[in-house]
């Protein structure tokens, strides 16, 4: 009863972007990976993410980061990607107090399939985003119709867990 209540996030991931849909809305989004800080009185401050971060680019003391870009893996720089997944979760999903469910779905680096450190890390980092609940899909694009229900196809994908 609760599920279909509680925000869904579908989060497709590559290191130059961040793409999904969020449910119950029906919204899309596409976002550079990207994070802007301000370091002020030597104090590194997030400032913003996504297309915002890449407007601020240039800009006296704003440093502009990708957390995911990496040649072998996903996950670059744990902290920044946290972060930078933490602002667009909020900025995607909108104030609320009911914390989104989320579907990660990376789509790049996968060959050999994912240790289990990148398990881990990339579950670790959706918690971190705020996440209430975490599925880490590999495989096929997941339909609309899947994501409302919860339901993972047994054909052309697999649900991993860290």
């Amino acid at each position: 009863m609760f599920k279909n209540l509680t925000p869904l996030l579908y989060l497709k991931l590559r290191s130059q972007s961040i793409s999904g849909l969020h449910l119950p809305s029906g919204m899309t989004f596409d976002e550079p990976p990207a994070l802007a800080l301000r370091t002020l009185k030597g104090k590194r401050e997030a400032i913003a993410a996504g297309h915002a971060a890449m407007k601020l680019q240039g800009q006296a003391q704003v440093e502009v980061l990708n957390g995911f870009d990496h040649p072998r893996s996903l996950l670059a720089d744990f902290a920044v990607a946290e972060k930078t997944l933490q602002l667009l979760v909020r900025q995607i999903a909108g104030k609320t107090f009911l914390k989104p469910e989320v579907v990660l779905h990376p789509l790049e680096h996968l060959e050999g399939g994912l240790t289990q450190m990148e398990l881990r890390g990339l579950y670790e980092l959706c918690r971190g985003a705020g996440a209430k609940k975490i599925h880490l899909w590999i495989g096929r694009e997941l339909t609309v119709e899947e994501l409302r229900s919860r339901q993972f196809p047994s054909e052309g994908g697999s649900l991993l867990m860290p």
